[in-house]
């Protein structure tokens, strides 16, 4: 919201120049379908829940349809409510009650009874006296009679290999030109091609007939085309699981997702509801839940949008039921990475036996560092919240908590000049870090993150991520202030 802009402006979309549209509409989603997008997810999937509430079962049915057409937070959801909206269709067509049977007038049965006869008598004319009946076949006028006829359209599938990192605009257009292609010399019928992963570089691109329907089942695209119909060629990535989808969510774009949430959970907790604009997790201190809302990996931005649309950045939808639908990419989904992102909260996990501190967000480590605890053994075992997070935080003397905090309540975890003490038992409790290391970890430990100190850490079996983490940090500089003046008592 620019400086001369109206707080009411939050609650509305942005449509067109001057245009708006107020969340609070009542026909707000047809509007969405009618002038902003009208092949929204979010829009299509309420839209038929309302209708489905209404009765409107059918109406209901085709917007859940339109909804599952596009992977979005909402797909599983819109599936689930087809089928369930067709046992309920398919049931209530089976209920239908049958009329009861009525008996028919007198005279109705004496007339039927009458053309019944009738008709046995021309019957046996017909049978036992042949002249009679080409006599009256021979009488009979030649009328001009039109002509429907119907063509059966018969499926010719085939499938086609792709190397596994092949880029998706690079699938759509091969899919479409060998469709093209194939239709060209198969009218009236379906052209069907199956994309399938490969490691096999002479299969690469390869166009083969289907024979095996285990294949098929291995597909994470189709194609479809019939030239009769001059319609265009419909393709289409389907969610399921396979070798192409191995990879899982792009690793950055996971820990850049999980760590806003992680921070979205602790908002939630401490004032019993979503934040009405992220900028709330980025505010000062003590507010600073992030120090900045992350890029998505994929696309270099960390914009907000309130509705999905595959334009980058990230999706902020407070009114969702859980947090992997609150926040999550607005990118379209990737033919090798389709799977949505699963909520995996940020942890730290501090081995004292080790002197090892391992910020997480699983399956990935963020970060190691080795580090200095609490000698009489004084840092205690046991889950802490942070509940801090503060740059350059004031003791009782100059530099006693370093360049950053993360604190705990009587302890915290905070930078040091004094190297000697790292991998010691040196402290009076709390975990020090030199300070270029707290301040490596600072910006990804989101306030609320849990802390869980061992004696002996057990082996998650996580992994290390492979990626720069700079490339989640924006652009432009922190805007909040994350320093106090406030004097801290820490352990030390």
């Amino acid at each position: 919201m620019s400086r001369f802009d109206s707080h009411l402006k939050k609650n509305l979309l942005h449509i067109h120049k001057n245009i708006y549209l107020s969340k609070s509409d009542e026909y707000y989603h047809e509007k969405i379908l009618r002038y902003h997008d009208p092949s929204s997810p979010e829009a299509h999937y309420l839209l038929g829940q309302k209708m489905e509430q209404k009765g409107h079962l059918v109406k209901a049915y085709k917007h859940y349809q339109e909804a599952a057409g596009i992977y979005s937070p909402y797909y599983f959801k819109a599936k689930h409510a087809c089928r369930n909206l067709e046992d309920q269709i398919t049931e209530d067509i089976g209920q239908v009650p049958q009329p009861a049977r009525t008996t028919l007038p007198l005279t109705v049965k004496i007339m039927l009874f009458f053309l019944l006869f009738i008709n046995m008598f021309l019957l046996i004319l017909l049978f036992f006296f042949p002249s009679f009946s080409g006599a009256i076949s021979s009488s009979l006028k030649m009328w001009n009679t039109g002509t429907d006829v119907v063509y059966e359209v018969e499926d010719l599938p085939y499938i086609m290999y792709f190397p596994e990192d092949t880029p998706k605009d690079e699938i759509e257009k091969s899919l479409h030109d060998q469709s093209i292609r194939l239709g060209r010399d198969a009218k009236n019928k379906n052209i069907l091609i199956y994309g399938v992963a490969t490691n096999d570089q002479k299969l690469s691109f390869e166009v083969l007939p289907l024979k095996s329907e285990a294949i098929q089942e291995s597909s994470f695209v189709r194609a479809e085309y019939n030239s009769t119909l001059n319609d265009p060629v419909k393709i289409r990535f389907l969610n399921k699981s396979g070798a192409v989808l191995k990879g899982g969510p792009h690793p950055l774009q996971f820990i850049g997702a999980n760590l806003v949430r992680t921070a979205l959970q602790s908002y939630m907790k401490n004032n019993g509801s979503p934040p009405d604009s992220l900028d709330q997790l980025v505010a000062d201190y003590p507010d600073n839940y992030l120090s900045f809302i992350p890029n998505e990996a994929t696309t270099g931005s960390n914009s907000i949008s309130s509705t999905f649309s595959g334009s980058g950045g990230w999706v902020y939808n407070q009114e969702a039921l859980t947090l992997s639908e609150m926040f999550y990419p607005n990118t379209p989904a990737n033919a090798l990475q389709p799977s949505p992102i699963p909520y995996s909260p940020v942890k730290i996990d501090i081995d004292k036996r080790a002197f090892s501190l391992v910020v997480t967000i699983p399956p990935y480590i963020i970060s190691s560092q080795k580090v200095g605890i609490g000698k009489d053994d004084s840092t205690r075992q046991g889950q802490f919240p942070i509940l801090n997070r503060v740059q350059n935080p004031r003791g009782a003397r100059p530099n006693m908590y370093g360049t950053a905090a993360l604190g705990m309540g009587d302890i915290a975890i905070h930078g040091t000049l004094d190297k000697g003490s790292i991998e010691r038992t040196k402290s009076h409790g709390c975990i020090r870090l030199v300070n270029p290391d707290i301040e490596e970890i600072f910006d990804f430990v989101p306030k609320g993150a849990v802390v869980n100190i061992y004696n002996k850490a057990p082996d998650k079996g996580l992994k290390p991520v492979t990626q720069s983490l700079e490339q989640l940090i924006p652009d432009k500089d922190p805007v909040n202030k994350q320093t106090t003046t406030s004097i801290f008592s820490w352990a030390g």
